[in-house]
Formats: structure tokens, C-alpha cells, sequence
């Protein structure tokens, strides 16, 4: 009886042994990687706000400024993959500092931009130079979580977006207010210096904190260091290599191109108000302050609908309706919205519609390219679906520009948004109406 009890006792030891290690790990790392995703997000965004005393200074047209705010999406594809084969050569801690280095003075230099050529010129590069941050962290966290550990970390990273769009408004909001002047700046100029400066003292603490991998991590004793590597190099140990047999039958599975494309026409509506909702409140008489504040309620209500929404989604087991009525709630917001052109409350309110929507559709998009594809074609999988939404930021934030522009509102732009949104349901229903359409399937 106690021979058996024994090696349970142990096995039940060294769990508990690996939790504490890999909790140790993700203390060290985590944060780290953490805001260096927040502030990514931050430079990546503050143009929406800037915009509203840019317009003013400098005299963009909206064209102007939806044309900048996509050019960094041109930045990102262009340079996603040579970024990323520059990272396997040389780890993580070198590629973070060279990344955040580059796009923290680009987005600091912005505070100097005088013409539509110059701001085109920045935005460009801010892409460029941040271009493969995401996967790169994603490819560095496979270097110190099992496959089984793996999930956890992922979702706490990508919670840095979502954080980071509730403090964006108030913190541009007092940027540009209260340094409004200073120093013979102008607030939307202050707004690029301090979010992009502190991103070159954050690379600098990022090299000197994380460790390239496991077996290079001082922190760690040298049987952790071990233990780490012996339990990741196991779980890779189940996973066969991509073929190019299996690559041709990924690329002809119907579900990958309807993933890229429901998330592709989705994102064109996410990406456009996400840079030009401050510009819509504006419009209603709105001070830049009070702009800010009010931009963290549809947020705010966006991250707490969508984990709410997931936990209902994980618990029932069921994707594909959940995805549908979160997608047709944020059409009907942005209808709605069309509704109160001087309501502020009432304007509010649709946002808040549409952002519990948008951001519960793209949470519950997510969860299906795992269950479709896993082991060794997940990788591939992933990779050609980000391209296609991440070619959304660039219709997106211009497309509604040129409509704004060519009809001096943001009613048919609204129109527009809430039309691709139905529009990618009708795609999305035939393909995953049924359970089995996306029950999880690896290939042997």
C-alpha cells in the first residue's frame, strides 16, 4: 500500500514543485513583456487624440490624418517576418531594445511633424520599427512555457490592449491639456514626447530584467534551468513537423480564409473608431478633456462584457452565436449612434453598445483558430490570419476618412461599419453553424 502511495505522493510533489517555478518565471517576465505591449498600444493609438489639436495647428485634412493612421499597418506587414528572423538570431532582449529604441524617438519625433509628408513619413516607420513586437513575444514565451503552461501567459499579454485603450483618453486627455503651452509646446506635442520617451528607458530595463532563454536566466538554479528546458523540450517532442503535404491540405481548408476574412471585415469598423471616436465626441462640443474621460466608459464596458461573454462561451461550449449576436450588437450600436448627433449621453451609450460588442466578436473569433487547427498547423494557421486582419488597420482608419470626407459626417461611415459587421455573420454562419465545424482537431 505505501509502495504505491509513494510515487503519487512524489508526482503530486512535483507539480506542485513546477507551479512554483513557472509562477516564479512569469513574475520575473511577465510584467516586463506586459507593458512593453501597453505602451505599443499607447504609441500606436495617441494619433486619434493628437488629431484634435493637430487638425487645428497644422491643418490636416481628414484624409490626411486617415491616411497617417494607416500607414503603420503598411510598416507592420512589410517588415512582420524579416523583424522576426532577425529576433531567432540574435533573442529577444536585443530585438526589444532595438524595437522599442527605434519606435519610442519615431513617436516622440511626431511632437516636430509640420507636414502631411513628414507625419506620413513617421507613421511608416513607427510600423516598421515595431513591426514583429507580437510574435516575437509569442515565439519567446514557447521558449519558457510548455505547450499545456502556455495559454495563461498569452492571455494575460494580451490583455495590454485592452488596459491600455482605458487609460489612453484621460492620460492624453491631461497631457494635452494641463501641458498645453509649456515650454513652447502644444498638448497634442507633449502627448507624443511622453509616451514615447519612456518606451527607450523601458527597453533598457526590459534587457537588463529578461533572459534570452531558460538556460541563460542566472535567476533560475541550475536545476530549474533544467527542469524548464526538459519539460518544454517534451512537449515539443509530441508535436511533428509541418510537411508541405499538410501545408497545401491547411490552404485549402475553406475555415482558414473565412477566419482571415470575418476578423478582416470586423477589424475595419474596430480599427476605424478606434481612431476616430475622439474625433465623433469632439464633434459634439466636447472639451479634449472631458473627450478623454469619456472614452474610458466604452472601453471599460468593452473588457468586461467580453470576459463575461467568454466565460458563458468556454462554460456552454458554443462559438458560433455568440460570435453572431456580439457582431450584430456592435452594428446595432453603431447604427444607433447615428441617431443622436448632439446627445452626448445618448451618443455615449451607443459607443458603449458597440464596444461590448466589437470587443466580446474579436475575443470570441480568437478561440477558434486553436479548436480548428492545433499541433503542428496552428502556427502557420495563425500567421496567415493575422495578416489578413492586420490588413484591416489599413482600409479601416483611411476608408472612413475618404467617407467622412466626402460627405462631411461620420453617418455613412457609421452605415458602412455596421454593414461589414452583418456582413461578415453571413459569412461566419455557414461555416461554423454546426458544433463539429470547430471541435478541436490536430493531425497526426
Amino acid at each position: 500500500m505505501s509502495s504505491n502511495a509513494r510515487p503519487l505522493e512524489d508526482v503530486t510533489g512535483m507539480a506542485e514543485s513546477d507551479n512554483r517555478l513557472f509562477r516564479r518565471i512569469s513574475f520575473r517576465i511577465m510584467p516586463i513583456l506586459w507593458l512593453v505591449y501597453c505602451f505599443n498600444y499607447l504609441d500606436r493609438t495617441n494619433v486619434a487624440y493628437a488629431h484634435l489639436r493637430m487638425k487645428e495647428d497644422l491643418g490636416f485634412s481628414d484624409a490626411v490624418f486617415g491616411l497617417g493612421a494607416s500607414l503603420i499597418f503598411f510598416g507592420l506587414i512589410a517588415f512582420e517576418i524579416p523583424s522576426n528572423i532577425v529576433l531567432a538570431r540574435i533573442g529577444l532582449r536585443k530585438t526589444l531594445v532595438r524595437i522599442m529604441i527605434l519606435w519610442g524617438l519615431c513617436s516622440a519625433s511626431m511632437s516636430l511633424v509640420t507636414t502631411p509628408t513628414e507625419f506620413y513619413i513617421l507613421r511608416f516607420m513607427i510600423g516598421m520599427f515595431e513591426a514583429g513586437l507580437v510574435p516575437g513575444v509569442l515565439y519567446y514565451l514557447t521558449l519558457w512555457y510548455p505547450s499545456q503552461r502556455r495559454g495563461q501567459p498569452s492571455a494575460v499579454f494580451y490583455t495590454a490592449p485592452s488596459c491600455a485603450g482605458i487609460v489612453s483618453g484621460p492620460i492624453a486627455g491631461v497631457f494635452m491639456t494641463y501641458l498645453n503651452g509649456f515650454g513652447n509646446f502644444q498638448g497634442w506635442q507633449w502627448l507624443f514626447i511622453m509616451e514615447g520617451l519612456p518606451c527607450v528607458a523601458l527597453a533598457f530595463l526590459a534587457y537588463f530584467v529578461l533572459s534570452d532563454s531558460p538556460d541563460k536566466a542566472k535567476w533560475l538554479t541550475v536545476d530549474e534551468r533544467r527542469r524548464v528546458q526538459q519539460l518544454i523540450q517534451d512537449g515539443n517532442a509530441k508535436h511533428h513537423t509541418l510537411d508541405r503535404q499538410e501545408l497545401l491540405s491547411v490552404l485549402r481548408d475553406p475555415r482558414l480564409w473565412v477566419l482571415g476574412a470575418v476578423g478582416f471585415l470586423m477589424l475595419i469598423s474596430l480599427f476605424g473608431l478606434t481612431f476616430w471616436q475622439p474625433t465623433l465626441l469632439k464633434g459634439m462640443g466636447l472639451t479634449v478633456m472631458q473627450v478623454g474621460l469619456y472614452s474610458v466608459v466604452p472601453s471599460l464596458c468593452g473588457v468586461v462584457a467580453s470576459v463575461i461573454i467568454a466565460r458563458h462561451s468556454d462554460a456552454t461550449g458554443e462559438r458560433c452565436w455568440h460570435y453572431i449576436l456580439c457582431a450584430l450588437t456592435a452594428a446595432s450600436g453603431l447604427l444607433l449612434t447615428t441617431l443622436f448627433p448632439t446627445n452626448t449621453v445618448l451618443t455615449l451609450l451607443c459607443l458603449c453598445v458597440t464596444w461590448t460588442g466589437l470587443t466580446s466578436a474579436y475575443a470570441m473569433l480568437w478561440t477558434l483558430p486553436g479548436r480548428v487547427f492545433a499541433g503542428k498547423v496552428a502556427a502557420t494557421c495563425l500567421a496567415i490570419i493575422t495578416v489578413i486582419h492586420g490588413s484591416a488597420g489599413i482600409v479601416g482608419p483611411y476608408g472612413l476618412a475618404l467617407l467622412k470626407t466626402a460627405t462631411g459626417g461620420f453617418t455613412i461611415s457609421l452605415y458602412t461599419g455596421s454593414a461589414l459587421l452583418v456582413a461578415s455573420t453571413l459569412l461566419f454562419y455557414p461555416f461554423f453553424r454546426h458544433r463539429s465545424a470547430y471541435q478541436l482537431k490536430e493531425t497526426h
